[in-house]
């Protein structure tokens, strides 16, 4: 019993009471510190299976430190003024021994998550049950930090809950973090739609008469859901449980499409004219297009690429490759990169136990989310960011070039 009750395991038993629809939640989503991408802890072995459960991983630095888990949702447990915040960030902080259960470290546990909430919504420390003592649970009420007992691999519980408290300035981390589930995992993918005309669409869908699923599927595409999860990712619609609502941007797309073609209506008509169309959309639409272009660069990971081809091509790296665009992008944000770049199943394979990039994995084209190098490339090359458009051939993205269509680096 004593050795399942190591750090990991404690982890792994907390995040499934906090979040335990998290793979199906839309508005769920947490990441595990790199440390725990080691496969030993004191000597014992983690299973693959526990390893599974702590995945996916990123690296998670904060003010006070670096939490064992970081997580954006309400978590599914009551937590205190739970009003105060529709979607908190949350940290855990697991506290475990690998051979007396009892002799958990909680006190130092309650102090680091209490440190953090300067940062984040709510704070937990973790920990095997009978290390939770009556003194730890008061110092824990005392610090806003809620506690949860861990009993064995699969059994926990929140013996005291946490309570929502105010955050300030968000780190990069967090702000990572917060992007992957405001999408409602969107991201995952990247981009469920390859062309720009279809999250536009969708904003003129919502704004015209009839149901928006069919005025959408007769005058844009037939993949709806993509369709609306684009507008979502671009913050053209809000997402809300009564129901979507186009935002100030995608109100702004409806008042472009009145000016130029003078109703919803006629726009989505033109729209219509464009289905199955491989013409860039530059040369297609041009004022459509460079539409969509001011909508695409307020999107973070869009800026994150930007930047990181304009650093290489100042470097000298004329036709750079995914491998190198990933690489320059951790160095400009790394939680955000790894969010952007890298499916959740990969990651103990791309990020070391110290939170470093482990550059030879970027040579393996699996460890890379099919959207980066597919729908979301194409959304750049119809843009006219990029030269050229993506691949989905897993054989082909490593020598697929990414080039701006016009840097301003050292070439004038």
């Amino acid at each position: 019993m004593a050795v399942t009750l190591a750090e990991p395991t404690v982890l792994a038993a907390a995040k499934d009471t906090l979040y335990p629809d998290i793979d199906t939640s839309p508005d769920q989503y947490a990441v595990t510190e790199t440390q725990f991408t080691q496969s030993t802890w004191g000597g014992w072995t983690i299973p693959d299976s526990l390893r599974n459960r702590l995945a996916p991983y990123n690296t998670i630095r904060l003010a006070a430190g670096e939490p064992d888990l970081l997580g954006v949702g309400m978590p599914a447990t009551d937590v205190l003024n739970g009003d105060a915040a529709t979607k908190p960030v949350t940290v855990i902080e697991a506290k475990g021994h690998n051979a007396d259960p009892a002799a958990a470290d909680v006190a130092r546990g309650i102090t680091q998550a209490h440190a953090h909430l300067p940062e984040v919504n709510l704070g937990y420390v973790a920990a095997p049950s009978p290390s939770v003592t009556d003194a730890a649970r008061a110092q824990a009420r005392n610090l806003n930090v809620g506690v949860i007992a861990v009993d064995d691999t699969e059994s926990a519980c929140v013996v005291e809950p946490a309570r929502v408290t105010g955050a300030g300035e968000f780190s990069t981390t967090i702000d990572a973090v917060r992007l992957q589930a405001s999408t409602n995992q969107l991201t995952d993918g990247s981009f469920p739609v390859n062309h720009p005309k279809n999250y536009l669409g969708y904003a003129l869908a919502l704004a015209a008469d009839g149901d928006t699923d069919a005025v959408y599927a007769e005058n844009v595409i037939n993949a709806i859901s993509g369709g609306r999860r684009g507008a979502i990712l671009l913050n053209l619609v809000d997402d809300q449980p009564n129901g979507d609502s186009l935002t100030h941007l995608g109100a702004e797309v409806v008042r472009f499409a009145r000016n130029q073609h003078g109703s919803v209506t006629a726009a989505l008509a033109e729209f219509d004219t464009w289905t199955g169309s491989r013409t860039r959309f530059t040369e297609l639409a041009p004022r459509w297009a460079q539409l969509a272009r001011s909508v695409a660069i307020q999107y973070e990971p869009t800026r994150l690429i930007i930047t990181a081809l304009e650093r290489l091509h100042e470097n000298g790296v004329s036709e750079p490759t995914l491998a190198d665009v990933a690489l320059e992008a951790t160095r400009i944000n790394q939680p955000l990169a790894v969010e952007v770049f890298f499916t959740q199943h990969r990651r103990d394979a791309v990020l070391t136990a110290d939170g470093e990039i482990a550059e030879s994995e970027l040579a393996d084209p699996t460890v890379y989310k099919s959207g980066i190098h597919f729908q979301f490339k194409y959304q750049l090359y119809h843009l006219g960011i990029l030269t050229t458009g993506g691949t989905d051939d897993k054989q082909a993205v490593l020598n697929n070039p990414w080039r701006l269509e016009h840097a301003i680096g050292l070439s004038r």
